[in-house]
């Protein structure tokens, strides 16, 4: 369950920021699903083939337990966040910066 709070605090945080700030990432839906989905079907190859060969396991205590084809849901729902708040994070700084 832990690991789910952190992802949706990071993901408030990253929608008040993109808000309060006005930080636009993309220019259409499209181009916002297009690179979205992009990031996410990388991201879930390369989790379910390091699962597979054993890189790394998702043990029981910190995940809500709801996995999809063995993969907890957080590490779906992460590789959906994470690249959303890095890439608002830049445009911030980008922005603060200039």
């Amino acid at each position: 369950m832990e690991y789910f709070v952190i992802l949706m605090a990071i993901f408030l945080v990253t929608l008040f920021i993109e808000w309060k700030y006005g930080i636009h990432l993309y220019h259409s839906m499209k181009e916002r699903v297009i690179v979205t989905l992009n990031i996410f079907v990388v991201g879930m190859i390369w989790d379910y083939y390091a699962v597979s060969h054993s890189h790394w396991v998702f043990p029981g205590p910190g995940l809500i337990g709801i996995r999809i084809y063995g993969l907890p849901i957080e590490e779906f729902l992460f590789y959906l966040i994470a690249p959303y708040t890095i890439l608002t994070m830049y445009k911030f700084y980008d922005k603060k910066l200039k």
